[in-house]
């Protein structure tokens, strides 16, 4: 790959419900993947997504209206259809995992 690899911070004063949501469904399910193999990664998993998503949900906003790193995360990474897509994808792994299915 010849694309440069630049890494941008998510913190809250600038918001990435987009990247945090989506960070918190995969947390979730791999949480679930590890549930039975290894329940004590499995619990740190489903804490860290529980974070991720409550990030998501108090700093709204997409990451690519980030002014800082707009000119390097699109075309690549751009929210088109809306942070709100993505945070229910977090929102749906979340009922699954919690009530151990």
């Amino acid at each position: 790959m010849d694309t440069s690899r630049t890494v941008y911070a998510v913190d809250a004063p600038n918001p990435a419900s987009d990247v945090a949501g989506e960070t918190a469904a995969a947390l979730a399910a791999a949480s679930m993947a590890f549930r039975s193999s290894d329940p004590g990664y499995s619990d740190t998993l489903l804490r860290n997504a529980a974070k991720a998503f409550q990030f998501a949900d108090t700093y709204r906003g997409a990451y690519s209206d980030n002014a800082d790193v707009r000119s390097g995360v699109c075309p690549y990474y751009c929210d088109f259809d809306g942070y709100q897509v993505i945070n229910s994808l977090g929102i749906a792994f979340f009922p699954f995992r919690c009530n151990g299915l």
